[in-house]
């Protein structure tokens, strides 16, 4: 059950923090409204969370099942992970989710998340959905890292990945994110630092010698999520190949068994029997593709290769892109070994 700290106490806290009057007796981090998400208790403990998990019954069979809400595009936006959230049993375990829709205005981007984090945290693992509900990629909980509170910013797991729409192919596809926990995270913790340590270290003060608090993983939780401009580099591309291949990691049987659910059976109407059934016309095939020519092939590997050296990664994935749908077998192979050597 959430809880939220009254202004009074958290008046109460920032005083003693920044002892007795004065100049130094300024808030370090900046007072909230008590109703807001930043300031609530995301569980009330990891096994309280734990039950309202094993409580909660599987909403659907497939990925396309679950319940997707907007993003805001222009403000961030808390959601909470809680009992009246959907239940999804992933191969990783059962978790409960939270499904998200990619407004299609959005084409390139950063999307930044912070799992909030006090007495616990929700560690969260997130699926990006193309429009059919495979999953085109996923980025899984190594990458949310710790970072202590800040002026206007709570003890948080911190991970951001990247939109790109405008790419063609697979990217373009994106549209749904599903955000969920693995019983692998459940087990774990979080060691943080301090907020009095922090403020002493941020006002030059002899650190309080006070323990620092472990937030316990927990099924329940609150994330933050915003939108930023697209940055992207050597790392952040070398982080999308690694997401590629991890998709069908989380979902048994791989994205495409089970995101998409099965065909609705149509039975065919009776005709009457003195009127023949009409002939189908028959089924001309789609021409199959042309390999590439070598000559053509290598053109690409080596403008692939310039750009990864030149680091523009972005027209490298683009060039990759573009000869894989002209026939290339080499385009990807030559963009991770040359990415590799950069």
């Amino acid at each position: 059950m959430l809880r939220s700290l009254t202004i009074a106490g958290l008046a109460l806290g920032l005083l003693t923090l920044g002892g007795c009057g004065g100049a130094e007796s300024r808030p370090w981090v900046a007072t909230m409204s008590a109703s807001s998400p930043m300031y609530t208790a995301v569980s009330p403990s990891a096994s309280a969370s734990r039950e309202i998990l094993n409580s909660a019954p599987i909403c659907c069979e497939s990925l396309s099942g679950l319940r997707f809400k907007p993003m805001d595009l222009k403000n961030a936006q808390f959601y909470e992970i809680n009992a009246s959230s959907q239940a999804f049993g992933f191969s990783t375990g059962k978790s409960l989710v939270q499904g998200l829709v990619i407004p299609d205005e959005l084409e390139r981007a950063t999307i930044i998340m912070d799992a909030i984090a006090g007495a616990t945290v929700f560690v969260p693992t997130v699926l990006v959905l193309d429009r059919d509900f495979q999953i085109s990629r996923a980025i899984d909980s190594g990458n949310f890292k710790y970072t202590p509170a800040g002026l206007m910013d709570p003890q948080r797991l911190r991970g951001s990945f990247l939109l790109d729409r405008r790419q063609g192919s697979k990217l373009e596809a994106e549209k749904y994110l599903v955000v969920f926990t693995t019983d692998k995270d459940l087990r774990g913790s979080t060691q943080m630092i301090s907020e009095a340590r922090l403020h002493a270290r941020s006002r030059g003060l002899a650190d309080p010698g006070l323990p620092d608090p472990v937030a316990q993983h927990a099924a329940t939780g609150v994330f933050r999520l915003r939108i930023a401009d697209l940055q992207t580099g050597v790392r952040s591309t070398t982080d999308y190949v690694e997401q590629r291949r991890q998709a069908d990691h989380y979902v048994e049987g791989g994205s495409a068994a089970r995101a998409v659910p099965a065909p609705t059976t149509v039975r065919e109407p009776v005709e009457p029997k003195l009127q023949p059934r009409p002939q189908p016309k028959p089924v001309v095939p789609a021409p199959a593709a042309q390999p590439m020519l070598s000559e053509t092939q290598s053109i690409y590997d080596n403008m692939i290769r310039d750009a990864v050296a030149n680091g523009n990664m972005d027209r490298a994935w683009r060039l990759v892109q573009e000869a894989e749908r002209a026939g290339s077998t080499t385009a990807r192979q030559t963009f991770l070994k040359a990415v590799e050597k950069k």
